[in-house]
């Protein structure tokens, strides 16, 4: 599948010209000069449909299954079920509350969603929520697990392992007691399958299906380990039985453009929120990310669920960029624009000290340090067709114009409303304020300590001197 990217109105070679050139130079110093609107972005428009349906994907159409979706208004789990019902299959959604009218608004808009479209009640620490939506389903999609990168390290088991793996335990036994289903699709994690880059023999080693995280703990990485734990937990519960099979995909950090509104806990929100707000700016850690576009997420969960040959885990990962990159990008997508590339690394124990109050886990700095691993996509390609992938600038670009016309992110071109500007004024002056006293405090403190040995070695000598 060809990529979508240059988006129209890039770079574009000019035809050719018959005319003289005498003429030509006329005409040109005859035509007024191009009046150039300020602060227009590079890429023109917004593309919600970047990755069309695969041929996989339109030869299952032809007979239409029926497919439980788990986690149906979280980040992922959206486009997965708008591709679905575009393909014409039947779903069956689950969510905490199918009562909640703003969280599910988006779903309930989409075309065919009146006719197809079924909402369940589903809760991950219930055994027997999942039993209805599953009945009389071909097909699961298990998306439904916590996700945040800072939490309290005595509760992480709690708030992280316990909901990801009772949540598999809980739907699975609903698929084993539904004859009907023939295949799971788990979402995982690449953080399922390593904690730092060099875990699987260095930088010139690409990360493959065959790797495990065997290095996170509840106090080291919960969410890398709650990944870990969920997805072993998943094929210990599909090697008991032989009627169904479990298809894993593994996705690094997901970006672009949400189905609707209810996504301001998602923490790739969160990083573009920093983003546009200014709080990568002029420094950021030397951190790496592996990213991959949500579209491709849901296209890769879509051919798995079908594909006769589709078995095991799959690695969906597009590429990997550090902080600094990110800003970058976004300079360049809107130019003169709020958002400015970072020219300074901070140091690293600076930046695994402020980490929490930016919302991340100071482990999480410590451990993606530095470049972002390789992933090997081989077998991504090879049997599910994703063979190329959404350019990170489609992405982001897409994923801001979304989200700033939902007024969850501030626009790096576009003034909000006076009151909410100077809110949002106030939090960063109250961040940065919080990040002057993590780092003043232990610097005073070290002058102290430092002024302190120095005038203690200096009474020291002086003593030494009137004892001769």
């Amino acid at each position: 599948m060809p990529s979508s990217w240059p988006l129209p109105g890039g770079d574009v070679e000019p035809e050719a010209d018959n005319a003289p050139a005498e003429v030509a130079q006329e005409a040109a110093r005859a035509a007024p000069e191009p009046v150039v609107p300020p602060l227009v972005p590079v890429v023109p428009e917004v593309s919600k449909d970047r990755v069309p349906l695969y041929p996989a994907e339109l030869a299952a159409a032809a007979a239409p299954a029926r497919v439980c979706v788990t986690g149906a208004t979280g980040y992922v789990a959206g486009p997965i079920v708008a591709r679905l019902l575009a393909a014409g299959h039947t779903v069956h959604a689950t969510c905490r509350d199918p009562s909640a009218s703003e969280a599910l608004s988006a779903l309930r808009a989409l075309p065919g969603a009146d006719q197809r479209l079924r909402l369940f009640r589903g809760d991950l620490l219930t055994p027997g929520s999942f039993d209805e939506a599953v009945e009389g389903c071909d097909y699961v999609i298990h998306t439904a697990s916590p996700f945040t990168l800072l939490v309290n390290r005595r509760r992480a088991v709690e708030q992280l392992v316990e909901p990801a793996v009772r949540g598999v335990e809980n739907v699975i036994a609903a698929v084993n007691k539904t004859k009907s289903v023939r295949r799971v699709v788990m979402t995982s994690s690449i953080v399922a399958t390593y904690s730092r880059a060099t875990d699987h023999g260095g930088p010139d080693r690409p990360l493959d299906e065959n790797c495990w995280n065997t290095t996170a703990s509840p106090t080291f990485l919960p969410y890398s380990y709650s990944k870990t734990q969920a997805e072993r937990r998943a094929w210990e519960l599909c090697e008991k039985q032989n009627r169904w099979t479990l298809v894993v995909i593994n996705p690094g950090l997901v970006l672009g453009p949400p189905l609707g509104a209810n996504c301001r806990a998602s923490e790739s929100v969160a990083l573009l929120r920093r983003i546009c707000a200014g709080l990568m700016y002029p420094a950021v850690p030397n951190v790496g990310i592996a990213y991959v576009d949500i579209r491709d997420v849901a296209a890769a969960h879509s051919v798995a669920m079908t594909a006769p040959e589709a078995s095991g885990r799959y690695l969906v990962v597009a590429g990997g960029v550090r902080m600094r990159g990110l800003t970058q990008i976004m300079e360049q997508l809107y130019p003169g624009g709020r958002v400015r590339t970072a020219f300074l690394a901070a140091p690293r124990w600076i930046a695994v000290r402020l980490a929490p109050l930016l919302g991340i886990g100071s482990d999480f700095v410590e451990a993606s340090w530095g470049p972002p691993p390789r992933f090997s996509t081989v077998k991504a390609a090879e049997q599910l067709g994703l063979k190329s992938w959404v350019p990170l600038e489609a992405s982001l670009y897409d994923m801001v114009e979304d989200l700033a016309a939902k007024r969850l992110v501030r626009h790096p071109l576009v003034s909000f409303p006076s009151e909410w500007s100077r809110r949002r004024r106030r939090q960063k002056l109250r961040r940065w304020l919080l990040c002057a006293a993590a780092v003043a405090v232990p610097l005073a403190v070290a002058v102290v300590l430092l002024v302190w040995m120095l005038h203690g070695r200096r009474r020291g000598a002086e003593g030494q001197r009137g004892l001769r």
